[in-house]
């Protein structure tokens, strides 16, 4: 009989030797000392409208100041340019990898992490159209038809994903705004959301905005989930998480709770199914072996609740995934992610 097979680590957020440990990361924020620019900056990012602008197009680097957990009354058309790494949008934790393009609606939660190498900077990551809802109402008022937009928009309380080939259209259309100038950046803008109104979609979160987003924890807890989305979640313990920042576990939960509207275990557990499905659908690992990977301290537990978040047992998503793998390669990331 073979010796037991040691468990690697795979995946974009395995350890890496040279990066500082994400626990220290954690560890900082309790002698408020920041963890990188912005990261523990209050989440409420305040957009300021270009002059002469109806709305708002940039491109930035991350790591960066506006690269952060975040919401905003805006809604935030969002692209992904390049890298690979796990997103969290409401309750929604997921990968994403380049070409991704979200909706994301009016205070609705929502940040990108890209793993890193020491002193790395990915140039121009993000490209972000924003634009307040009184525009776009009054936009579709004037403009009868724009009227399908309507739905896209109400879809977007909850985060929208565009999918399949024509996402990566809208993507080239997005980065194309910011090429022009003055009435031709409004044309531009005008025909992307034309577009926007029969592109197919999926929603990511199962609830909107958090009621408690202007809590006086949420500047605390900003900064720890953007450690932790950078973490093994194999590695992540509640007690200890709670005692490097010098609380005990049950007061770590109730300001867990009171910033995110979320209990910590429920976070946490979306963060290692998350992981288990990048894993299922890249490894050769044996379920088991992905349960214990991913955190899990039994299969029936793993499979319980990877079931109850994703809907479908681990062994099933594997073989779905390698299905849709094999007949359209778009298919199968929008299915992954």
């Amino acid at each position: 009989m073979s010796a037991p097979q040691k468990i690697p680590r795979q995946g974009p957020f395995s350890p890496i030797a040279s990066r500082p440990s994400a626990l220290g990361m954690v560890s900082s924020l309790k002698a408020k000392t920041p963890v990188s620019e912005g990261n523990t900056r209050p989440v409420y990012e305040t957009i300021h409208a270009e002059p002469n602008a109806s709305f708002r197009w940039h491109q930035h680097d991350y790591p960066g100041p506006l690269a952060r957990w975040n919401h905003h009354p805006e809604y935030e058309l969002h692209l992904i340019t390049q890298s690979e790494g796990r997103a969290i949008i409401g309750d929604h934790i997921g990968s994403f990898g380049a070409r991704q393009l979200v909706l994301v609606g009016p205070d609705l939660p929502h940040g990108w992490f890209s793993p890193l190498k020491p002193g790395e900077v990915l140039v121009g990551r993000d490209v972000v159209l924003q634009f307040s809802a009184k525009w776009i109402e009054s936009l579709m008022a004037l403009c009868p038809e724009l009227v399908g937009l309507r739905n896209l928009l109400q879809a977007s309380s909850l985060g929208v994903e565009f999918t399949g080939p024509e996402a990566l259209r809208l993507g080239e259309k997005l980065e194309e705004i910011g090429t022009f100038h003055g009435a031709g950046k409004l044309a531009a803008c005008l025909d992307l959301f034309a577009d926007l109104t029969g592109a197919p979609f999926r929603t990511l979160s199962l609830k909107g905005e958090t009621k408690a987003l202007n809590s006086p924890e949420m500047q605390r807890i900003s900064g720890i989930i953007t450690s932790l989305m950078a973490m093994d979640p194999s590695e992540i313990r509640h007690d200890h998480l709670a005692q490097d920042l010098g609380l005990c576990a049950s007061t770590f939960s109730r300001q867990f709770r009171a910033a995110t509207g979320d209990t910590f275990m429920s976070f946490l557990h979306r963060l290692r199914v998350c992981h288990a499905c990048h894993l299922l659908a890249s490894s050769p690992l044996s379920i088991t072996e992905i349960g214990a990977a991913s955190g899990f301290n039994n299969l029936s537990n793993f499979n319980r609740i990877f079931l109850r978040l994703r809907g479908c047992t681990p062994r099933d998503y594997r073989r779905h995934a390698r299905e849709m793998t094999a007949l359209s390669p778009t298919d199968a990331a929008d299915f992954l992610n």
